[in-house]
């Protein structure tokens, strides 16, 4: 693509942050299509994020289309009919009722409970995962390795009137069940081998807390969090946890009340013992926290990022496009923020209003999953909506979804290396519902310029003012905004330019059968001519042959007839 023109560079300051925004402008060259009546004609913008269309002559033959994600499910029923008792049904309560209540990622599928504690270890099916085809029946995704009671593990899960939380930790194999109060672990190999005993450990020391949030782990830290009893802090230590420290807003220099709602936590890109956390309390808002870790773990605050109150979940994928959804006055709000993790500086990109309940957020590279109870929308990051504001978000719906995780490709899978490398970006993400496991694979739709003129349009000429935003995946601050002008000419020719290599195509390959035919009619031709010189020379020899037979006979008879008459 050639550029013409590099406009001025245009900085925009936020929030009175010393955040620099660049949007450079660039002019393409004008860009023009011939198309014919009734022809349906699509061009691709692979790198816009955002676009407009805007028509000098009043026409709304053409139109551009947003970023859309394609969606492509299969679920397949685990707890079957035959699994219930006639007393499940007679009990009240939701745990009391067999279904699946929380679900892991592991190393190559996933494990899920039930609120019956029976625990499936599903695995993934490779060959329909990766080369798929989810209409093709009885192919299914992935199958049943094993099914195990947990009630030695947690025997009063119903008494407590609590949906256990499952923890994976990778690089020690280890599967974590955790309550408010308690906690277990046990391994994840030694349950595979589907031993006739598993050995389970009590976690001694795990805090008791009155409520226990989102617990995650990373590289064998395991950070948990407790409500207003703020942030715990472990350390996985063989088979078993270790408390290192807790955080609260004092622990920062902060004089308030804390009500941490969620976090979200990636190790900084530049220094060894150095992680990012963005801290989500109820009541402040947004934080943005360094965690340190040497000997034990400290806390600093780098940066407020937002006095929000009616936090609900906060995630990021790369630590730059944050997504927090709040709620105010029974309404739901997703905030988007562009933050640099270096200086802690931080700015709005935009704001929008959700129109059903906010559950969770679950963020990817390109787009945030905004999940809902069975409706859920869809957010493309990098929205700037202070450029341009004219995308669509996407909703899409999944009946009774209860978890689900992004396929993480840093999980090594045994004898699949060539096969992960091919989708080393998430494409797809799996979970549960009620009874059933589900995987949705997706893919990005770009941006699109569509145009269909009918039979009145011929001989005529109709001109666009086409803009799109592109971003830059090392440059965080620039936005890159492209314009060109589109002229559609509506002609009565019916063949031309795709059509034009179409016959062209069409008249060589008729060419090579034409003359593959008459090579063949040439083959067969001198292989009859030969063939019957054959013949002939054959049959002039076998003519030969009995004349000379015949003059044999005819001496002997003579021969014969002469001895007679003597």
């Amino acid at each position: 693509m050639n550029y013409l023109q590099i406009s001025l560079i245009v900085y925009f300051v936020f929030r009175g942050s010393s955040t620099a925004f660049t949007i450079t402008e660039i002019n393409e060259p004008p860009l023009l299509i011939k198309m014919h009546p009734n022809q349906h004609r699509t061009i691709t913008f692979d790198d816009a994020r955002d676009a407009i269309l805007q028509s000098f002559n009043q026409s709304k033959c053409c139109e551009v289309t947003s970023l859309q994600v394609q969606f492509e499910t299969q679920e397949f029923r685990i707890i079957q009919h035959q699994d219930f008792k006639e007393s499940d049904f007679q009990l009240d309560g939701v745990l009391n009722f067999r279904q699946f209540v929380s679900m892991i990622h592991i190393k190559d599928g996933m494990l899920a409970i039930t609120s019956d504690s029976i625990a499936y270890i599903l695995k993934f099916n490779y060959d329909r995962v990766f080369v798929h085809d989810f209409e093709e029946k009885g192919q299914q995704f992935a199958r049943i390795r094993l099914k195990a009671d947990l009630q030695t593990i947690a025997p009063s899960l119903v008494a407590k009137n609590e949906m256990p939380q499952l923890l994976f930790a990778p690089s020690t194999n280890l599967v974590f069940l955790l309550f408010s109060d308690s906690a277990q672990v046990f391994s994840m190999q030694q349950m595979e081998q589907q031993a006739d005993s598993l050995d389970v450990y009590q976690i001694n020391d795990w805090r008791r807390r009155k409520q226990r949030g989102l617990t995650k782990e990373i590289d064998g830290l395991v950070f948990s969090v407790v409500g207003r009893d703020g942030l715990d802090v472990y350390k996985i230590v063989q088979k078993d946890l270790k408390f290192l420290k807790n955080l609260k807003f004092d622990t920062l220099g902060l004089n308030y009340s804390i009500d941490i709602a969620d976090f979200a936590i990636l190790k900084h890109g530049t220094k060894e013992n150095l992680y990012s956390m963005f801290l989500l309390d109820r009541n402040c808002g947004l934080f943005l926290i360094d965690v340190f870790r040497d000997q034990s773990i400290s806390f600093g605050l780098r940066s407020w990022i937002s006095e929000q109150s009616g936090g609900i979940s906060v995630d990021t994928r790369n630590g730059r496009n944050v997504f927090m959804a709040y709620q105010s006055l029974n309404h739901y709000y997703v905030l988007e923020f562009n933050v640099d993790l270096d200086n802690g500086n931080s700015f709005i990109i935009r704001i929008k209003q959700i129109n059903h309940r906010v559950i969770d957020l679950d963020a990817t590279e390109d787009f945030v999953i905004v999940q809902g109870v069975n409706q859920h929308m869809i957010l493309f990051a990098n929205g700037y909506d202070y450029v341009m504001n004219h995308h669509q978000d996407q909703i899409f719906k999944h009946l009774g979804l209860r978890d689900f995780a992004f396929f993480n490709q840093s999980y090594k899978l045994d004898d699949m290396d060539d096969i992960t490398k091919k989708y080393y970006y998430d494409d797809f993400f799996f979970g549960i519902t009620a009874q059933s496991a589900f995987l949705t694979r997706f893919q990005i739709d770009p941006i699109k310029l569509k145009c269909l003129y009918s039979q009145s349009d011929v001989g005529q000429t109709f001109t666009y003012t086409l803009q799109y935003n592109s971003t830059l995946d090392n440059i965080q601050d620039l936005v890159v905004r492209h314009t060109q002008i589109v002229n559609v000419e509506v002609v009565k020719t019916y063949f031309y330019e795709e059509e034009q290599y179409l016959i062209f195509f069409i008249v060589v390959l008729l060419g090579l059968i034409l003359i593959v035919g008459l090579g063949c009619a040439c083959q067969w031709y001198l292989n009859n001519k030969r063939e019957y010189q054959i013949l002939v020379e054959y049959v002039q020899k076998s003519a030969r042959d009995k004349g000379i037979k015949q003059e044999d006979q005819t001496s002997v008879f003579q021969q014969k007839n002469k001895s007679f008459l003597q």
